[in-house]
């Protein structure tokens, strides 16, 4: 499409050649002159003067400060408000989502007799789908996909290679779940007694809501009694770890590593960084941030952003950490400061 014809589909403002043909994007150090590029970090800000794009997505006014290095053209630039989801827009125009191949049902699948399948389904070699099982339309199953006893799912979902639901769980519509991502697996519940660990019946299921993406090997818990919930439209990085009869709200993002110990439950829009981990029987608030690597061992404050182990109001938790990379140079002071009152050696440790 044309520069104009792009600014036009994410409703911005064009200031250049709006003539110029872009076919595909590319990043602000390595596009091209037919490609186009977005800054939505300042810290990139400085490659805006040497990038070769030949077209870059920009926030309001941003077309204003932009210098070139001498001899490259000026730069053709599309103003918009929020230039992540421009440029989202912008990613699918030009190259789409991920087709998947119309294969059919493959006859190297096993399908019980009992499981309902939906109309133009791809169900891949080396599939099992169990007693009772319900698929609904335009599903996508990758090879070596289980899905056991009574489990569901609606419609348009894609489940990648490897990906198992245990049984009796429920899958929305529109879901998304990566290759190795297992639903419904027992949760972390053992009584110990007399010095043995007694394993607890896991007697729920998990029931994820519409739109909801799993990444890679996530794990999300069938819950004791009842259900483990993942609500509409979250979406969950690689490697996360949702423990038994945790409730995770709409519109959430768990970044990769995250582990919630069960009966966690979280409000809506709450963002948690990579590695972040929540003790269990705890409520997170609606729009909660919660920083990489943070310990939240205690409730943070509805709309609060929190970070550190243990996890703390945000700015207090940068100080925190900033006083802490200074440590051994507030102990010399003390060491220094003991010589002087006590009159010899300190006998503080380093």
């Amino acid at each position: 499409m044309t520069v104009e014809e792009l600014a036009l589909a994410v409703g911005g403002t064009l200031f250049g050649d709006g003539g110029r043909h872009i076919a595909s994007c590319g990043t602000l150090a390595h596009a091209t002159a037919d490609q186009v590029s977005f800054l939505h970090n300042a810290k990139y800000y400085k490659q805006l003067e040497t990038t070769n794009a030949g077209c870059v997505i920009l926030g309001l006014g941003g077309a204003k400060g932009v210098k070139r290095v001498q001899d490259l053209e000026p730069l053709n630039v599309i103003e918009v408000k929020d230039p992540y989801f421009a440029w989202q827009q912008t990613v699918v125009k030009l190259h789409g989502h991920r087709q998947h191949p119309a294969i059919g049902i493959s006859p190297l699948a096993s399908i019980h007799p009992s499981a309902k399948l939906g109309a133009g389904v791809n169900i891949h070699p080396f599939v099992v789908v169990g007693e009772g099982v319900t698929i609904g339309d335009n599903a996508n199953l990758y090879p070596h996909v289980t899905l056991m006893k009574n489990a569901s799912r609606g419609n348009d979902c894609i489940l990648y290679a490897s990906v198992t639901v245990y049984d009796e769980c429920k899958i929305g519509n529109r879901c998304i779940l990566h290759a190795g991502s297992v639903v419904g697996s027992d949760g972390y519940g053992y009584a110990t007694h007399g010095g043995v660990h007694h394993k607890i019946p896991q007697t729920g299921n998990v029931i994820m809501e519409d739109d909801v993406e799993i990444g890679g090997n996530t794990v999300i818990e069938r819950a004791v009694i009842e259900s483990t919930v993942i609500g509409r439209g979250s979406k969950l990085g690689n490697g996360v770890v949702v423990g038994h009869n945790c409730v995770v709200g709409p519109g959430n993002l768990l970044v990769s590593q995250v582990g919630l110990a069960g009966s966690t439950t979280t409000g809506k829009y709450v963002a948690m960084g990579g590695q972040a981990g929540v003790s269990g029987h705890m409520h997170i608030p609606d729009m909660v941030r919660i920083s990489a690597q943070a310990g939240v061992m205690m409730p943070p404050e509805p709309g609060t952003e929190v970070g550190g182990t243990p996890a703390m109001e945000g700015s207090l938790a940068r100080r925190v950490y900033l006083q802490m990379s200074r440590l051994p140079e507030l102990a010399k002071r003390v060491r220094d400061l003991e010589k002087k009152v006590g009159g010899g050696e300190s006998k503080t440790q380093p």
